[in-house]
């Protein structure tokens, strides 16, 4: 067992003649932590699924005590973690999934840390990418964020996954889930701007590229209402069309009344 050794066990199941667990056994620990699975003389061998004090899960296949191959994290809201596990740590290819499926995290593990090129993906569905530092944390000069249409996108420094610095530029491929951007040479530097509740920006922003495609303002269609937003194409339902102050606007929305504001990249 795995167990600290001031950690009691309760075990329900067969017993090997030395009074380990030996077969398919549920083991209960004093921390309310249990686990069921396959034992071979007291060591989990074959597949196994841990629960968790707070509600998390933790399943796979065992082998001389130890993780192995896939498995999967269940974290107590509803989220999922796929990963590739080595005595136990996770080590390789992951995935993290959001409580309603929507993919979250995609990269590698090292030693149980986030490594090398990661994508995290937002729930609007835009996405930063690039060469996580030794915390496993988005930051770094070489970094991406990419707009909901999986094209438009700044590529220069970040911290902690937020935008620093950056340059507009084009995701024009991708090659073996590594992207590839062209960056505009002429672009203006843009930085983020954060909005605060008494001031939406603290000096003028340059026009978001990605708004600037699809939506513009004009006086609405209502009489007396002012400015409304409007879209510039036909997209499907619920397509993220601009960010205002930190809040997405999607397709269906655009017929709400807004003031005028100058677009930026602060979210």
């Amino acid at each position: 067992m795995d167990s600290d050794d001031d950690i009691e066990e309760i075990v329900e199941g067969p017993m090997d003649e030395d009074d380990q667990p030996h077969g398919f056994c549920t083991v209960s620990f004093s921390s309310s932590d249990r686990f069921e699975g396959h034992f071979t003389h007291g060591e989990k061998n074959g597949r196994g699924k841990f629960f968790f004090f707070d509600g998390s899960t933790l399943e796979g296949f065992y082998v001389d005590d130890a993780l192995q191959g896939q498995g999967v994290y269940s974290y107590e809201d509803g989220g999922v973690l796929h990963g590739t596990y080595v005595d136990g740590d996770l080590n390789g290819p992951a995935q993290e999934f959001d409580s309603e499926g929507q993919l979250m995290f995609r990269g590698q593990y090292k030693d149980n840390s986030r490594c090398g090129e990661c994508w995290i993906f937002y729930p609007d569905r835009g996405s930063v990418f690039g060469q996580v530092n030794e915390e496993g944390e988005m930051t770094g000069n070489s970094l991406a964020y990419v707009y909901p249409d999986g094209q438009t996108a700044f590529y220069g420094s970040f911290v902690e996954g937020e935008l620093i610095e950056a340059r507009l530029a084009t995701l024009v491929a991708t090659e073996n889930g590594r992207p590839h951007f062209d960056v505009s040479p002429d672009s203006p530097v843009y930085t983020y701007d954060k909005s605060t509740s008494t001031c939406i920006a603290t000096h003028t922003l340059l026009p978001d590229p990605y708004e600037s495609k699809r939506v513009f303002v004009a006086d609405s269609l209502i009489p007396g209402a002012g400015e409304g937003l409007f879209a510039k194409m036909d997209v499907e339902a619920n397509s993220v069309m601009a960010f205002y102050n930190g809040v997405r606007i999607t397709h269906s929305e655009l017929v709400a009344v807004l003031p005028r504001w100058t677009a930026g990249i602060g979210r």
